[in-house]
């Protein structure tokens, strides 16, 4: 049963404040006591009134305690009553983190039940099964707001995430294509529908939702411009197209005269495409797309560009790893790191620094034969 007491404060000028303490119990974890405080300025009147409140309080959220409610019930309840505004991408990834892992490990645990080993043993066995630190991090971030949140309503008296142990995480060390391997690359994709989105990540170094939103009024053939303002992304039941993430990602991107040839024959080929399905033709604009017009999704592309890059000969890399070649070719061209970092849509140029470009053996080489002619060799 919760309990409470009230002891009266003094403040500086000499006026009587009314503080109420309110224990919960002890913490099963840490053993120490669980308390909640609360200043009532007013009468001992009021405080005395405002504790009996406070205790009934404590008492429901006991019954409450006490219900049948499970993990995962909770967690959609969670999801519904406390996250009704976020957006409609992060709301996926959450429902996805939920039901992919969740709910098939700890669904079913009434919610009373829960321990901290239930929640370890989950972060163990998705480390077992090869799942990355980064995405193991994300659900369970999910499960400790959840806790967190059935704490304050006094569904439970401790967050069983405290004490989990969560694996350190490791940057992802991107593969990177030097100047000869995009050579090859673009003299095998030439010909074929992997073409031109081959060629727009490398020469504009776009995010696969940015190639994949990229419209026909998106192109200045004028100024030999490509202007970044959509990014495809996955939504609660299909795609959507929406605004970049940051203002950053809004730009635009120069592109030089072969490129502009080569998104000039694309449009005719679009207009011809338009022409041939006549009305089953999906006339949506988009630059990167499917004959008929509709449009390719995140998860088409990157399984097409899987199955195109294998058996090339090449070493088989992610799709994405091609901004990052992208951004490595810039910088070894001698290229502003700032030039880049607008390229590329960030919002810092340490961002740009740290993570986008690479070092290559010819980098490393120049940089060597650089010092040597600077500081050996004489005049």
């Amino acid at each position: 049963m919760a309990t409470g007491s009230i002891r009266e404060r003094k403040t500086k000028n000499g006026k009587t404040h009314y503080e109420i303490i309110l224990e919960h119990g002890v913490n099963p974890l840490t053993g120490k006591r669980v308390r909640e405080f609360q200043t009532v300025k007013g009468s001992m009147r009021e405080a005395k009134a405002l504790l009996h409140s406070m205790i009934s309080e404590a008492e429901k959220g006991k019954l409450h305690n006490q219900s049948k409610i499970k993990l995962g019930a909770w967690m959609d309840e969670w999801m519904e009553l406390y996250l009704p505004n976020i957006e409609e991408t992060t709301r996926v990834g959450y429902k996805t983190k939920i039901n992919c892992y969740i709910k098939p490990a700890l669904g079913d645990v009434l919610l009373k039940s829960l321990r901290t080993e239930h929640i370890q043993r989950l972060v163990n066995d998705m480390l077992e099964n090869d799942l990355s630190p980064k995405s193991i991090r994300e659900v369970y971030n999910n499960i400790n707001a959840a806790l967190k949140k059935a704490v304050l309503l006094r569904m439970i008296q401790y967050n069983p995430c405290e004490g989990v142990v969560l694996p350190k995480l490791k940057r992802y060390k991107a593969k990177v294509y030097d100047i000869k391997k995009i050579h090859d690359l673009l003299d095998i994709a030439q010909g074929t529908d992997m073409y031109l989105p081959i060629l727009l990540c490398v020469t504009a170094g776009l995010r696969r939702g940015e190639l994949l939103a990229l419209r026909w009024q998106d192109i200045d053939f004028e100024k030999n411009m490509l202007s970044v303002r959509k990014n495809m992304v996955r939504g609660e039941k299909s795609y959507v197209i929406k605004a970049p993430k940051t203002e950053a990602g809004i730009r635009d991107i120069t592109l030089g005269e072969e490129v502009m040839q080569e998104l000039h024959k694309a449009k005719v080929q679009y207009f011809k495409d338009k022409m041939q399905y006549g009305g089953l033709f999906q006339d949506l604009n988009l630059v990167v797309r499917q004959p008929d017009g509709s449009p390719l999704f995140p998860d088409s592309m990157t399984r097409k560009w899987k199955r195109f890059i294998h058996g090339t000969g090449l070493e088989e890399i992610r799709l994405h790893d091609l901004r990052h070649s992208n951004a490595t070719a810039l910088i070894q061209a001698g290229v502003n790191p700032r030039v880049v970092q607008q390229r590329l849509g960030h919002s810092d140029v340490n961002t740009t620094l740290s993570i986008y470009t690479h070092v290559l053996p010819e980098m490393d080489k120049e940089a060597a034969q650089k010092i040597d002619d600077i500081m050996l060799k004489k005049a």
